[in-house]
């Protein structure tokens, strides 16, 4: 009897094992065969997406690869699509894009030095910088590295060092057109004329390649511009230039600009050609309004709309254009009727901001708050505030400009982009306090940057705001890099605010005699010298008067001349 319980249980147990056993093979069929329909799907969605790309159709592509990032967040090949087609708009997500692509694929050479040409496209030169430092030494000996090391040094003014590289690419890859156009480009820069000559030949030899033929005429045109070489040999440039096939509108503009400089016969016939052509796309349409807009021709631009279809003039960007004609017109009932009861889609935004610009300039001001309201409600994403703030800044809405910037520092993707404009307008508004805020905010993002930290102490000190963490933190910048000069002139600062003026005076006196000469480096070593009751100051404190200098800044100044002249008084 217990022979046949033990059996029983022997079995009992066997077949729940079993039914185990089969649970988990059932799971691992279930997940394996989910994780190959993954992979199927995002080898299928990214051969889609490249197909769209491949034939302009980037809204279906961009679809595409969202539609792999929500199966797969871990999709490098998505998260390189997404890069790719965000760097061709020009928008600033493509670096944290081309950032997540090097995480997800740490070995790959060809992404890292993606992202170092992506962070040079958007001025990133920092972000460029550590890109190429950690590409594998292995890996350094190649045609795509000398041309990433390239586009750093040339957004660094670096012209010769540009060159070593671009000259180390074309070696390693000597059929490579579009290393000989930036080595060419590079060339026509310099200023002695064998380099400058022989940069000219390699554009003029580009000219017969059809890849390369329009950017190197448009390097040619550009730089015969800045040398002011005869205009009409120049317009026979742009001539050919607005011939080939793959020439832009602004190619045909630039001929057009020669043409009416030159006060040429052809002129009006080549005009009335492009207004033909014009309304057949919308952004045709729209880029030629506004070239007549730009050249004094606007009321001729407005004549010439009202002789198109209606539907011609409601596809965008052309209302926002012709907006634009009114403002720069003055004509704001026009811009008044034009916006109060038109529908601009994904823009309204825009179009509430246009009104309320045609009320306010009309002191209809009830109206006009309403609908800068509804404008500023209106702008959700990213993009539709920077195209407002865009709007405003050139309107001169200051007050306007700097709230939507701050709006738009709370967005990631653009946070950085925010805080430097805003520091651009608190420096020209000479807003002490709003510099103060903006270097804050840029110091927590970027704690690496020594010119931020450096800013950051310095305007502290100035404020009087935390000056114990003020004073290490210029210490802390000025012993990273003693030889830079605002380091120096910053760092004596510090010390004199704790009342060291000799060992202030001490420290500046090791910059040089050009250094000194600079305005504002002029004007705290006139302070410094003051403080330690040298007569010496005044002829650096009159020319440190010419910087463009904060209110702390010029009191110190006033200070300065009143203890040099207390001090005379009391002999």
């Amino acid at each position: 009897m217990e022979k046949s319980v033990e059996r029983t249980q022997r079995t009992v147990i066997r077949f729940l094992f079993g039914i185990l056993f089969g649970l988990i093979l059932l799971i691992g069929a279930i997940w394996g065969g989910h994780d190959l329909y993954v992979r199927w799907q995002e080898k299928r969605l990214v051969r889609r997406a490249t197909f769209d790309i491949e034939h302009g159709n980037e809204r279906d592509a961009s679809l595409a690869v969202r539609s792999i990032l929500q199966m797969k967040p871990s999709s490098a090949s998505a998260a390189r699509i997404m890069a790719e087609m965000s760097e061709r708009v020009g928008e600033r997500a493509a670096l944290d894009w081309r950032r997540k692509v090097v995480e997800l694929a740490p070995h790959s050479v060809d992404d890292a030095l993606a992202l170092v040409r992506c962070a040079v496209q958007f001025n990133d030169i920092p972000t460029a910088e550590r890109a190429l430092a950690a590409v594998d030494e292995s890996a350094r000996n190649s045609a795509g590295y000398h041309e990433a090391s390239a586009l750093v040094a040339q957004s660094k003014h670096q012209d010769e060092k540009a060159e070593t590289e671009w000259t180390e690419a074309l070696q390693l890859k000597p059929g490579d057109t579009s290393f000989q156009l930036q080595l060419g480009v590079l060339r026509l820069r310099a200023t002695e004329p064998e380099r400058r000559a022989a940069g000219e030949a390699m554009l003029r030899a580009l000219r017969s390649d059809p890849s390369q033929r329009s950017a190197a005429t448009r390097a040619l045109i550009n730089a015969g511009i800045t040398k002011r070489e005869e205009p009409h040999k120049l317009m026979e440039l742009a001539r050919e230039l607005q011939s080939y096939p793959e020439a832009t509108w602004y190619d045909r503009f630039a001929y057009l600009d020669f043409l009416r400089g030159l006060q040429d016969p052809q002129f009006s016939t080549y005009l009335t050609e492009l207004e033909k052509d014009a309304p057949n796309k919308a952004s045709s349409l729209a880029a030629l309004l506004s070239w007549m807009a730009k050249n004094n021709l606007g009321l001729l631009a407005l004549d010439y709309s009202k002789s198109l279809p209606a539907e011609s003039l409601r596809n965008w960007p052309v209302p926002l254009v012709i907006a634009d004609t009114y403002v720069r017109l003055r004509e704001w009932q026009n811009l008044e009727a034009l916006t109060a009861k038109a529908n601009w889609g994904r823009f309204e935004f825009l179009r509430h901001a246009y009104l309320a610009r045609a009320l306010r300039e009309q002191a209809k001001l009830a109206g006009a708050e309403h609908e800068w309201g509804a404008a500023v409600k209106d702008a959700t994403s990213s993009e539709s505030l920077v195209l407002l703030i865009q709007a405003v800044s050139e309107w001169k809405w200051e007050n306007e400009s700097t709230d939507l910037l701050w709006s738009l520092s709370k967005r990631p993707e653009k946070q950085k982009e925010a805080f430097l404009a805003l520091y651009r307008n608190y420096v020209k508004a000479a807003d002490t306090q709003g510099l103060y805020r903006v270097l804050a905010r840029l110091s927590e993002l970027d704690a690496t940057n020594l010119d931020v930290q450096n800013n950051r102490a310095q305007v502290s000190l100035l404020l009087d705001a935390n000056p114990a963490e003020a004073r290490r933190l210029a210490a802390d910048v000025y012993n990273k890099s003693p030889k830079n000069p605002a380091y120096i002139t910053t760092f004596a600062y510090s010390l004199l605010t704790q009342g060291n003026a000799k060992e202030a005076v001490r420290i500046m006196s090791s910059l040089s005699a050009e250094q000194l000469s600079e305005p504002t480096i002029s004007a705290y070593y006139g302070i410094c010298l003051a403080a330690a009751g040298d007569e010496k100051a005044r002829s650096y404190l009159d020319f440190g008067k010419q910087a463009n200098l904060l209110p702390e800044e010029k009191a110190l100044i006033e200070k300065a001349y009143a203890g040099l002249n207390s001090r005379n008084r009391s002999r």
